[in-house]
């Protein structure tokens, strides 16, 4: 999931000023045409700010620090993202050079957009708060400023703001006309839907009148006679899940992270209309706090397969907040965990758009008990809020007839002590701000009386064990002690001699230097889902032949004694087989067991005796 700010779209350093200040010193195109800020956003209001955990805080932030958040709050959010965007796009215009913003159709769009704005202020604050609109912003500055690379012509991607403000015109007058870019053949109205005009980039003549559209590019037109008119030629609509929320499967702006997905068949998208419908329902009976958020944080779903996929996939994009992108969900369970678990970074991602929680950020250092590598500390506060959502969805949907059962207990005990060990981190760091710190303690607070639930015991233990294996793999795959505190260790093990105290720091790996064979552990993901395939070590360990597995983990590590899966495995077998010993230290320091063990492999040394070495009272 990439988390890339808005303000990463400005200079270096520079942080976006108060809005309104930077509005009136911000490029004009044209003083009497100017995209304005509502008359009296609450994004610009005097804010009322509440005490909380002992400091004085906005009311914005401490609605979202409980995890939930008002349809209000989110609305106010909204309203600064428009003025943000208002911001890049002054900045944008302010860049560009003159012959690609005149061949992109760029002022004539924006001042299209700003007498739109007199008349219909609603619908344009849609189109500048449009998910998409972000997404196409960011981009297209850092093309600007030579930070992105792409093999679209500039003229051409710029012509997204002429779309926007075509779209918009169409939805407020009922009849008139506007030149659009033509890109790849393709003119899409955001929200409304694609005329397809041949293969090539150009410009075309939209006409429209009484619900119908005409679209002209030299010799081929294309006819509209209704918006939602699917047995058009030439003419793709968006459809809807819900007359406030798009299906898109459509705008070339959509942030995809992968190939191009499908276009659905109607049939298709009748069924990811009817599964919404049901998760929809599910949210509003069982998850009230977090679907009430969404009818301003949920403004379309992006569909990544046409059909349901058992590796189900999901993510946002950070610039387009309103947009959740997934691959078609199973059932409607699915959907509605997968919306509370994206609209959680959604109401982040608006959240730090508007506040700082973070200091200062030491990097990528955190360990994130839901991702394989380390993460920065905003990354650790995604994923603390979003796995706050997913936890609350277990607590409660473990008892349900469709998922309750031995899987739902563990996801809720496992992320249960996940999500409070990672707040225990981010609050320790101190590196959170104040608003930060009310963020980690209203949400450790409202754990508080989960963690107290009952869950069976087969699903505490499958918990801890995949917390000790993750943990362990973890260590392995991204941390390396200093080589001349391994060969003093090796040293005083070869000497007989106790061991010293163990090195208290080790470094991060360099992520790109990894091997693709050590990046994911599929243990953790077995110990969860029985029915997964695996092998060697861990299909003996989960068919419960332990001495097996040691011998098969043995036997793998004389081949590879790096190799952080495992480890994962010994840390696991190991105090299956042998219950009166201390494997702790594999556990808490498991990267400097395997760097030692490398180290000493040649030496024919016994696992068993160096970690005993390792576990015993340090030489003082």
């Amino acid at each position: 999931m990439r988390r890339r700010s808005l303000r990463a779209s400005l200079p270096r350093g520079q942080r976006i000023p108060a809005p309104l200040r930077l509005l009136r010193r911000s490029h004009q195109i044209d003083p009497s045409h100017r995209l304005a800020g509502r008359h009296r956003s609450r994004a610009v209001a005097p804010d009322r700010r509440r005490f909380v955990n002992g400091v004085h805080i906005d009311s914005v932030t401490a609605d979202l620090s409980t995890g939930f958040g008002s349809s209000e709050a989110i609305a106010d959010l909204f309203d600064e993202v428009v003025l943000t965007r208002m911001i890049l796009l002054r900045l944008l215009m302010s860049e560009i050079a003159p012959e690609i913003a005149d061949a992109a159709g760029l002022p004539a769009a924006y001042r299209r957009l700003a007498e739109l704005q007199r008349e219909y202020p609603r619908q344009v604050r849609a189109m500048l708060s449009h998910p998409h609109t972000g997404t196409w912003l960011t981009r297209t500055i850092r093309r600007v400023r030579g930070t992105d690379s792409a093999t679209m012509p500039l003229w051409v991607e710029c012509g997204y703001l002429g779309w926007l403000a075509a779209a918009c015109a169409v939805m407020c007058e009922s009849a008139g006309e506007l030149a659009v870019v033509v890109r790849a053949g393709a003119v899409v109205l955001p929200g409304i839907g694609l005329a397809r005009l041949g293969a090539v980039d150009g410009h075309a003549r939209l006409e429209w009148s009484g619900g119908a559209l005409t679209f002209t590019m030299d010799d081929v037109v294309v006819r509209v006679r209704a918006l939602d008119a699917e047995d058009e030629s030439g003419w793709l609509p968006m459809r809807k899940v819900r007359a406030d929320i798009v299906l898109d499967d459509l705008d070339p702006l959509r942030d995809l992270q992968q190939d191009e997905a499908p276009r659905l068949t109607a049939a298709e998208a009748e069924t990811w209309r009817e599964t919404f419908a049901d998760a929809w329902d599910l949210l509003g009976r069982d998850f009230a706090g977090y679907r009430q958020p969404m009818h301003e944080a949920l403004r379309m779903l992006a569909p990544l397969s046409a059909r349901p996929r058992t590796d189900a996939a999901s993510h946002t994009a950070t610039a387009g907040g309103g947009c959740v992108y997934t691959t078609a969900p199973a059932d409607p369970c699915q959907l509605a965990l997968t919306l509370i678990h994206e609209v959680q970074h959604t109401k982040l991602n608006l959240l730090l758009d508007r506040v700082d929680l973070v200091e200062f950020d030491p990097g990528p250092l955190f360990y994130a008990p839901w991702r394989d590598d380390p993460r920065p500390l905003p990354g650790l506060l995604h994923g603390i809020y979003a796995f706050f959502g997913v936890t609350d969805f277990w607590r409660v949907h473990r008892h349900s007839d469709c998922h309750g059962g031995p899987a739902a207990h563990i996801d809720f005990v496992l992320w249960r002590g996940q999500v409070a060990e990672a707040i225990e981190q981010a609050a320790g760091s101190r590196a959170l701000t104040a608003a930060g710190l009310t963020l980690v303690r209203t949400l450790a607070a409202a754990m508080e009386p989960w963690l107290l639930e009952d869950v069976p015991a087969v699903a505490r233990s499958t918990a801890a064990e995949v917390v000790r294996a993750h943990r362990t793999f973890w260590r392995v795959r991204n941390l390396r002690p200093d080589a001349g505190d391994i060969a003093e260790l090796a040293r005083r093990w070869r000497a007989g001699e106790r061991r010293p105290e163990l090195p208290a720091v080790s470094r991060p790996v360099d992520q790109d230097a990894i091997p693709a064979g050590y990046r994911t552990l599929a243990l953790a993901h077995a110990l969860r889902d029985r029915s997964m395939a695996v092998s060697g070590g861990d299909r003996e360990y989960l068919a419960g032949r332990h001495e097996q597995a040691m011998v098969s983990y043995l036997a793998s590590l004389r081949e590879d004694p790096s190799r952080p899966q495992v480890w994962a495995g010994m840390a696991l077998v190991l105090p299956q087989l042998f219950r009166d010993r201390d494997f702790e230290v594999l556990h808490t320091r498991s990267e400097i067991v395997a760097a030692l063990y490398a180290v000493l492999r040649a030496d024919d040394v016994d696992i068993l005796d160096l970690l005993r070495w390792l576990a015993e009272p340090r030489d003082h």
